[in-house]
């Protein structure tokens, strides 16, 4: 039998939920199903607050699970507090997320990245606006949530299931409610670091209403949830170009990239569910969530050429340990940068579900989905500076000062808030010279995404007698689209051919005084675009056409579990056994480039995975249990390494060549013929629960032994239908290729725990206060530059990572403390800002370790007790509330900073209320 979060799981579920910030008393027990699906009521509880509530519901939940699994409780309906559900779960034991432009967005598990996860909605597979398919859970308001779970083992029924975890999201089901609910709430934000640079608001506002009813013989309900948000960011951004040396080995400052960026997340998301039970024999519900998202950011700053550039020292440095900790610089010419970054997004996702004969011998379950999202970024940089290419007639003189741990200091000799001093220009002569005005003024490039899904599910079961007491069938077809690619893209230069511009008209100035730059000139970049500042000239680089990708996934699954369930002694043993047939059909669409050579290419592949699982309980009593999985877990590969499309030349002067290694023929994109990652994965974990529903206490180990591992290798192509520059047919038709291909994997394995906790398991007079405490320890043994290209640990894998929550509830007062930590990790070194075409990896590769991060959040409120306002909750919330910043280091010195970004705290004021 199926004991995870199936539909009418969660319709007991939201029973529990019921009671929101005045508690839970003995007549307000949680419910849940039993091994049959029947609605029992679980060991009632008696907590008073929304937030013990809630942990004492998701315990209640964890516990009946028939694998293992982390689980999220909203503390009422519209009452969660976080931003996004993307906040909720990086306070999950194992879960972890870095941070992007302040916010979470998306989720590791088991330190492996959304890469290798899969995200639901209501037991069905969502799509992704990223470039890959790890899903953005920034996209889903976690006010229109019921409840999460995270399966972090397998079992043969559970659809989409991921290497590292599935992460399920559960919206409210109307007939698991008697009477009509109205909830709503509403916020004020802002950020602590301000406006740092003006065109965007420093404060927002975020609110959402839900409605819940039913007829009056309960067997047609109806719940409609709305959500708006318009959350402020701010961002102090500082990336280095690197370190280089001088004759004597001694490192420098090569010169900076850094920015100060205010951004807004608007964001307005519905969700929708008619569920419809006229007898045991008919069940049926219709979902619907749709999203609006758009993100806007100003970022404006400084390049900085240095050492790396014409600038030259001016006397001599001072030098501390082989670094110049202290130097000025004569005829630096920075470039300034006005910049502009907006997001479109529309995710969609639409489910119905029909159940037959519920209570016959062998019940049917049909299920119908379709999810989809479009994406549109358009990024636009915009350049001014002292002069043109290098040839300014008054460069700056600037100091530089290095310090362990901090931002250096840049001290200019000129005033860049003076307009007078800068012109539109290309400053450094990065552009091309052929270009009017004899150079590039900046650049503009947009993406464009598609990514739609339609899944098909049946399934039916049927109770035996022998040793299996359940028998399940079902199968699944999943069919799957997505493009995604750089367009357009295009040089920004002088529209009729002059040298330099004047600047567009001021609408303030930048604060960069985190750096010692002071303040910086501030135009609009986008509105002087549209009224024809620059002229416009596309970038004819086919590479960027060989980024471009179509891929078309057709996924079909056939999977059969038998529950079973016996005695051993005094132990009560229950479990299942399974295995799941996947048959995949993958095919690629692109075009690949050689100078102005373009040709159409196409390429996948076909193939049958087999995924067994087995999972075992043993009940020792006193709710104590011991949870053991084995399986078989899959993830599939990334989109982007899956495109057809590649960069190629042709080297004629080795057309005669016999050799591999000397074809004529080369290139690098992606493959077409990658298969999944896949693990043999065995999990164990303790658990005990605490009376009354106090609390629990589990520890967990997990063991993931990859069977393979996808690297950026050489490997041979066939060249066969390619075009011959030159006309004289070589002697091979194939050559060596940098691509992602399968190769050997590793282990990543760990330890968990995770104790939550009621003052009054301790003394019942000692009531109200509580802690939730997690911690991980995750290694690997994965080399994900390959066999051959030294250590290095997984990308945002920490090795220590954990949760600390300490709440009091009491008298309507309620306080919590909520503290995240993770150790450091890997990370790809990137451009702050918008993405690359590659996504996360830089297309010049590299890596640098991302330090410690300790982020501290809190949360205060009151519920009235009474009055006509009784219900009414006030709430003060604060985020990052130690501002802590996300720094990387060169060579492991803290002198040599990297990347270094603050966010500022951002805080909530607001109230929810219910009747």
């Amino acid at each position: 039998m199926n004991t995870h979060l199936t539909p009418k799981f969660a319709l007991a579920l939201a029973l529990s939920l019921g009671s929101g910030a005045t508690g839970f008393s003995q007549t307000n027990a949680a419910a849940a199903s039993d091994d049959d699906g029947d609605i029992v009521v679980l060991e009632a509880f008696q907590v008073t607050g929304g937030f013990a509530g809630s942990l004492a519901a998701a315990a209640e939940v964890k516990q009946k699970q028939a694998i293992i699994a982390e689980v999220i409780s909203a503390e009422d309906i519209g009452k969660l507090p976080d931003i996004s559900i993307a906040d909720a779960l990086t306070r999950l034991t194992g879960l972890t997320t870095q941070r992007t432009n302040g916010r979470s967005q998306a989720i590791s598990i088991r330190g492996l990245s959304g890469d290798f996860s899969t995200g639901l909605l209501n037991g069905r597979e969502q799509v992704s606006t990223g470039l890959n398919r790890a899903v953005e859970f920034d996209q889903y308001p976690a006010d229109l949530l019921n409840s999460v779970v995270v399966y972090k083992t397998a079992e043969a029924d559970l659809i989409g299931q991921g290497l590292a975890g599935t992460i399920d999201l559960q919206t409210i089901r109307p007939l698991s409610r008697t009477g009509r609910v109205v909830a709503m709430n509403g916020y004020y934000e802002w950020n602590q670091l301000g406006e740092l640079t003006p065109g965007v608001s420093s404060t927002g506002n975020r609110f959402s209403v839900s409605y819940i009813d039913q007829n009056d013989d309960g067997t047609l309900g109806v719940a409609v949830g709305l959500s708006h948000s318009s959350k402020p960011f701010a961002g102090e951004q500082f990336q280095a170009w690197g370190y280089p040396t001088d004759g004597d080995g001694n490192f420098g400052l090569g010169g900076t990239k850094s920015y100060v960026r205010n951004s807004v997340l608007d964001r307005d998301g519905i969700m929708a569910t008619i569920e419809y039970q006229p007898s045991d024999n008919l069940h049926m519900s219709f979902d619907v969530f749709a999203s609006k998202f758009e993100e806007r950011q100003m970022l404006r700053g400084m390049e900085i050429p240095l050492i790396w550039s014409g600038a030259a020292i001016q006397g001599d440095p001072t030098i501390v340990d082989g670094l110049a900790t202290d130097l000025t610089m004569t005829n630096v010419q920075p470039v300034v940068r006005n910049d502009a970054f907006n997001r479109e997004a529309d995710p969609i996702a639409i489910g119905w579900n029909l159940v037959l004969g519920e209570e016959s011998a062998w019940p049917v379950t049909f299920d119908a989905s379709y999810s989809r999202v479009t994406r549109d970024d358009l990024n636009i940089e915009t350049w001014s500076g002292l002069g043109l290419r290098g040839d300014a007639a008054n460069p700056d003189t600037m100091r530089i000062q290095l310090a362990p741990g901090q931002l250096p200091v840049i001290t200019p000799s000129l005033d860049y808030a003076d307009g007078s001093v800068l012109k539109l220009s290309d400053p450094q002569g990065w552009g091309p010279d052929t270009l009017p005005g004899n150079g590039m003024y900046g650049y503009l490039k947009g993406f464009q995404s598609k990514d739609e899904l339609g899944q098909l599910q049946l399934s039916t079961a049927h109770e035996l007698d022998g040793f299996f007491t359940n028998v399940e069938i079902g199968t699944s077809y999943t069919d799957r689209y997505k493009r995604d690619g750089e367009n357009p893209s295009g040089y920004l230069h002088t529209p009729n051919g002059e040298l330099t511009l004047a600047l567009p008209p001021q609408i303030g100035t930048t604060d960069m005084s985190f750096l010692g730059m002071g303040e910086i000139y501030a135009y609009d970049p986008l509105k002087s675009y549209d009224n024809g500042v620059w002229g416009f000239s596309p970038n004819t680089d086919t590479g960027i056409v060989a980024n471009r990708f179509q891929i078309r996934e057709k996924v079909s699954q056939f999977y059969t579990e038998g529950d079973f369930e016996r005695r051993l002694g005094d132990v009560n043993m229950t479990g299942n056994i399974g295995v799941r047939l996947i048959h995949t059909k993958q095919n690629s669409e692109g075009r690949s480039a050689n100078g102005n050579t373009l040709n159409e290419v196409s390429d996948g592949d076909s193939y049958t995975d087999v995924s067994p699982s087995l999972n075992l309980n043993f009940d020792f009593g006193n709710d104590l249990y011991l949870r053991f999985s084995a399986a078989r877990q899959i993830a599939r590969p990334r989109m982007y390494d899956m495109r057809a499309s590649r960069s190629w030349g042709f080297d004629g002067s080795k057309v005669d060549s016999n050799d591999p290694s000397q074809s004529p023929w080369s290139g690098g994109g992606g493959n077409s013929q990658l298969r999944p990652w896949k693990s043999d994965s065995i999990d164990l974990s303790l658990e005990k629960y605490f009376s009354q529903s106090r609390g629990y206490v589990a520890i967990a180990a997990f063991n993931k032994d990859l069977k393979n591992y996808i690297y950026e290798q050489q490997d041979v192509a066939d060249f066969s239908s390619y075009p011959i520059p030159g006309g004289v047919q070589p002697t091979l038709s194939y050559g060596l290729i940098s691509q992602p291909v399968n190769g050997e994997g590793g282990n990543v394995r760990g330890l968990e725990f995770t104790l939550s906790l009621a003052s009054e398991m301790i003394n019942p007079d000692f009531k109200g206060f509580g802690i939730v405490l997690g911690g991980a320890y995750t290694d690997s043994s994965v080399q994900p530059w390959g066999p051959d290209g030294g250590d290095a640990p997984i990308a945002g894998l920490s090795r220590k990572v954990t949760n600390t929550t300490v709440y009091y509830e009491r008298g309507g007062f309620a306080v919590r403390l909520s503290h995240r930590y993770r150790s450091e990790n890997r990370q790809y070194i990137t451009t702050f800002g918008p993405p690359n075409p590659g996504g996360d990896v830089n297309p010049n590769g590299g890596f640098s370790v991302a330090q410690p991060e300790s982020v501290l959040d809190a949360q205060l409120s009151y519920t009235l007790q009474d009055g006509p306002a009784e219900g009414l909750s006030v709430f003060l919330q604060a985020y990052n509330l130690s501002n802590e910043p996300l720094v990387t280091y060169n060579n492991d010195d803290p002198r040599q900073v990297i990347n270094y970004q603050t966010y500022g705290a951002s805080y909530s004021l607001g109230f929810a209320y219910r009747f």
